[in-house]
């Protein structure tokens, strides 16, 4: 028994494909923000409403390199990991095979 974390290889794989499906909500919607209308309102509150969809629009994109950046982070931590273990492995082999 340990109480040392247990590691999942497969989890950065799929971690990340969960934050690039995160970025890829964001991305659609900055678009459909960005696309909204303020006509329909009354004159003295467009102003305001643009100013609120514009700040969404910056958040939604935020949110969207965030996203990106946390998807890269994972599978290069997940390639670390596979990179690791693999060198541990070779040269666990090599020792089996050293005749000393």
């Amino acid at each position: 028994m340990t109480d040392g974390l247990l590691y999942n290889p497969a989890m950065p794989n799929e971690l990340g494909r969960r934050w690039d499906s995160q970025a890829e909500h964001m991305t659609a919607l900055g678009k459909e923000l960005s696309a909204a209308s303020t006509a329909g309102l009354p004159a003295a509150a467009r102003g305001a409403a643009g100013t609120f969809l514009s700040a969404w629009v910056e958040i939604a994109l935020e949110a969207k390199v965030a996203s990106e950046v946390y998807a890269d982070e994972l599978r290069s931590t997940g390639r670390s990991y596979e990179n690791l273990d693999a060198e541990i492995a070779r040269r666990m082999d090599a020792l089996k095979s050293d005749p000393r």
